[in-house]
């Protein structure tokens, strides 16, 4: 029977809906669904026999994300967009790494990577769940990865500038692996589908494994087509058969594209201005369902993390804006802390939405986009809140 995956391929993923988040895959305890990459994108397709459970179309945020509902059951209210500008939170941080290797070679302070490491040697979890290289090719594409040693974390993507579908790994971590305590670390997206999963238990081996999700902050996502043209266009390699390691952030902060080539050539591609706000970011590679999205701030995570460009008062620019929203989110942060793996400092929520353009492009233009497509009939996800344009009295501030 394929009556549950025919109506996710038919509502979602023909309609341009699918976020590529995965959640679908991780929760077929059939294996009946699968990540294929026809157009070099992650996209669900059914590589078995569809026992018709329901579990796929459940979890699936692509068409609809009841935030509303989200909120009361995981945050304890319903959010006031004048109010709750980044969503509901119980502490607004920002927040670093106190090992200084750790702090200087992540993307931006080494916090979710000490969150993990903490909850890891403390045996608060048993894994994790993050986005790692491939380990083979095409070397310069991510994948789901899971880890179980703390020493393991350090295998994550500082940055991945396109879409990897790590919720497609929870059934690996929870079924393969026999983990019974799993964190997440995704975008909003991934945070909706394990939030979806949570809300329904279905099914209910993986919904209770989830010990902890942390959020990162999202712009957007971008096709990896974009990463292909900087590294053959704007870096001169002839072929990606030639690549085998990238860094979206290498170098100092904020970093740049590099690329190492077979023969250990390390090429500097672009810096994370150039290859963001004049290549990927404006709208030319971005994802086409991240334009109907309005979560910035990872709002239902129990943690959010993300970069900050503005003055942070710190003579080291890799500090994180680090919210908890949950109690045990902030547990999560508390023991990072008491471990002595992050330092932390209160951090004015204000400066979120006057960061660059993230929240503007989701708020605003995101929000926008759905109401004309919403006029027009065209398919959209259904946020449950009215989609509303809310103005902030702020100035709005870019990277550089």
């Amino acid at each position: 029977m394929t009556e549950c995956f025919e109506r996710l391929r038919e509502e979602v993923i023909d309609t341009g809906l699918c976020t590529g988040c995965g959640t679908c895959v991780g929760v077929c305890a059939s294996h009946a669904i699968s990540m294929g990459y026809d157009l070099d994108e992650p996209e669900p397709r059914l590589v078995g026999d569809c026992t018709a459970c329901g579990s796929c179309w459940e979890v699936c945020p692509g068409k609809e994300v009841p935030l509303r509902d989200l909120d009361k059951r995981f945050l304890g209210r319903e959010r006031d967009p004048r109010q709750d500008p980044i969503g509901i939170y119980r502490k607004c941080l920002k927040a670093w790494a106190t090992d200084s290797f750790i702090r200087s070679s992540s993307s931006s302070g080494g916090v979710t990577s000490e969150i993990l490491r903490c909850a890891l040697e403390q045996d608060v979890i048993d894994g994790a769940i993050i986005a790692g290289w491939n380990d083979g090719p095409p070397y310069w594409r991510c994948r789901p990865l899971v880890v179980t040693k703390p020493e393991d974390v350090r295998l994550g993507v500082r940055t991945a500038m396109m879409m990897v579908p790590n919720n497609a790994a929870i059934s690996e971590a929870v079924l393969e692996r026999g983990l019974r305590r799993v964190a997440v670390v995704g975008l909003p997206c991934h945070i909706h589908g394990i939030r979806k999963l949570q809300q329904g238990d279905r099914p209910p081996v993986f919904a209770r494994a989830i010990k902890f999700t942390i959020g990162l902050f999202c712009a957007s996502a971008y096709y990896a087509e974009g990463t292909r043209h900087l590294l053959m266009e704007v870096g001169g390699i002839p072929s990606l058969d030639d690549v085998v390691a990238i860094d979206y952030r290498g170098g100092q902060p904020p970093g740049g594209l590099v690329a190492m080539t077979k023969d250990r050539r390390i090429l500097h591609i672009a810096t994370k201005h150039e290859y963001t706000w004049h290549f990927l970011a404006p709208v030319s590679y971005k994802r086409d369902r991240c334009l109907m999205c309005v979560d910035f701030a990872s709002e239902l995570a129990d943690v959010s993390v993300g970069d900050i460009f503005q003055d942070a008062n710190s003579p080291n620019r890799n500090v994180v804006a680090t919210i908890a929203r949950t109690p045990v989110g902030e547990e999560m942060v508390d023991l990072a802390r008491q471990c002595g793996k992050i330092a932390v400092e209160p951090h004015d929520p204000h400066l979120i939405p006057a960061s660059g353009t993230g929240w503007e492009s989701k708020k605003h233009a995101g929000m926008y986009r759905l109401i004309q497509r919403k006029a027009h009939g065209w398919p959209v996800p259904n946020y449950q809140y009215p989609a509303e344009i809310i103005m902030l009295p702020r100035r709005l501030s870019f990277p550089s």
